[in-house]
């Protein structure tokens, strides 16, 4: 048999033996001896994420610091453009000098693949593979047949956006800037039902889209965790000596153990009061109770809660209706619908308010109604609560507050509040105000913000008897009225009744 048909029976088989092939062909720089080319000899656990990798459409990778993990899916890639022509591979970095690095791996992965593939200038008497690139490509050429491609792009809001290709790779990507805006386009690049696969990495960044899509279930990707004892030359003292020099915090972000502790960095999520345990209950209010109804409105959301208190401070969350792309009157249909169909249920007997933030008052220039006033012509009186954020989340966290082991005074019935439980464990604190919570990413917010008007705004807890309809107006629908034209000034007095 001749060299080159040696060669070629060598890479068919490399073809169905990824781990065969990193460890026999696979080189990396050695941390320790910056500029050194080793052999890229695989931990158990590097192991278990290429045949993972290997085996799902779609993979997120969480990670601790410094394991190879770049390397690892570089050297997946190089196995995929080698062994197959005509593979088109797509990498994202946070920033060119990111990308351009990507590029570099990928060269010196290549270059120590001598038995298998050469460079451009390295082919006398070669009739094999060979490779060339530039700052931000690499090229593979398959004599006789189609080249295989990388390319890499720096983080921007339309990376990637006209290519296909057969793997997309995100490097950092809980990091890169325009991370939603890059998903969106860069998921038709390789959204293709028989081929096309996703590998990300990164370490945590809580907010993230990563973060977003590693915590969800059911998204199509396959969860692959590396903690930081995954590299063998780690040992306890090495954790204590680092965790001494970097604090918990840090450790937990850099150097998690657990998915667990890697989602719970001390000091970046705003309420680190609430858990499952301590907000989710089975049990629902005893004693006498009334309903406030808190919402937060925008045609990009509807987030509104029906919440339940009783004459002892005590709070519970019973329904959550949460929804996208709907218009006022739909938007008060659903919540008017709801509130029947709980008292239908006898879950509650009225409700006292509909609260709502201020900015639902402002006239709009076109027709000078309030979305207020539209709710209002849609049956939906509302209330408008203090939008003093700082208040707002100081009050949430008084309601929060839990002794361990027990629960705090506002719970969740039977998680019926999926969506305001999720945000409450996400969401940041803002990095230039740590007093409030952050606003990006804007989807956390509106849940929140909902709690929050309710937190800020209630005025009584249950009473042993209903109270009469009310008939002075309130500072809010004087201001409504006094703004409104003569038609609809007839219609508020309507609904709200004659003031006193």
């Amino acid at each position: 048999m001749s060299l080159s048909e040696i060669r070629s029976k060598e890479i068919e088989y490399c073809s169905g033996n990824i781990v065969y092939f990193v460890e026999n062909y696979g080189h990396i720089e050695d941390r320790t001896k910056p500029g050194v080319i080793v052999p890229f000899s695989l931990w158990k656990e590097q192991k278990d994420a290429l045949l993972d990798m290997q085996s799902h459409k779609w993979s997120i990778v969480l990670k601790a610091r410094q394991l190879g993990i770049s390397w690892l899916v570089l050297h997946y890639a190089s196995h995929l453009m080698l062994c197959r022509s005509g593979r088109s591979v797509i990498g994202l970095s946070k920033s060119e000098t990111e990308a351009k690095e990507l590029i570099r791996r990928m060269v010196l992965i290549l270059s120590n693949m001598r038995a298998l593939i050469r460079e451009k200038n390295d082919r006398i008497g070669w009739d094999g593979l060979w490779f060339e690139s530039t700052a931000l490509t690499v090229t593979i050429h398959h004599p006789g047949k189609s080249d295989s491609k990388m390319q890499c792009f720096a983080s921007s809001e339309n990376a990637a956006r006209s290519f296909t290709a057969d793997l997309l790779l995100f490097d950092e990507w809980a990091f890169q800037e325009f991370d939603r805006s890059i998903w969106a386009a860069a998921l038709p690049v390789v959204n293709n039902p028989l081929a096309g696969q996703i590998i990300g990495v990164s370490t945590i960044k809580r907010g993230s889209l990563f973060e977003e899509l590693y915590t969800t279930d059911d998204n199509g990707f396959y969860k692959i965790f590396i903690p930081w004892y995954a590299d063998p030359n780690r040992d306890k003292k090495w954790y204590d000596d680092t965790l001494r020099l970097l604090g918990k915090a840090t450790m937990w972000a850099e150097y998690p153990e657990s998915v667990e502790q890697a989602l719970d960095v001390p000091g970046g999520r705003f309420f680190e009061e609430v858990s499952d345990l301590s907000i989710s209950s089975n049990e629902k209010l005893k004693q006498n109770t009334v309903c406030y109804v808190a919402m937060d409105y925008g045609l990009d959301k509807l987030a509104c809660y029906w919440i339940l208190r009783d004459a002892f401070g005590n709070s519970q969350i019973i329904h959550e209706e949460y929804e996208s792309n709907l218009i006022i009157s739909a938007a008060s249909d659903r919540i008017l619908r709801t509130t029947e169909e709980l008292m239908e249920r006898e879950i509650i007997r009225n409700v006292e308010q509909y609260l709502a933030p201020p900015d639902l008052w402002n006239r709009s220039q076109e027709t000078g109604k309030s979305r207020a006033i539209i709710f209002a012509e849609n049956g939906l009186n509302l209330t408008k609560v203090n939008n003093d954020i700082k208040a707002g989340c100081l009050a949430i966290k008084e309601n929060t507050a839990h002794i361990d082991g027990e629960k705090g005074r506002l719970t969740i019935l039977n998680n019926c509040a999926p969506n305001l439980l999720n945000s409450l464990k996400k969401i940041q604190k803002d990095e230039k105000k740590p007093e409030i919570y952050a606003k990006d990413p804007h989807e956390l917010t509106h849940s929140v913000d909902a709690l929050r008007y309710y937190c800020i705004y209630w005025t009584h807890g249950g009473k042993t008897k209903t109270d009469k309809k009310r008939r002075k107006w309130r500072p809010d629908q004087w201001e409504d009225y006094r703004n409104a034209n003569s038609k609809d000034k007839e219609y508020l007095r309507k609904i709200w009744g004659e003031p006193e």
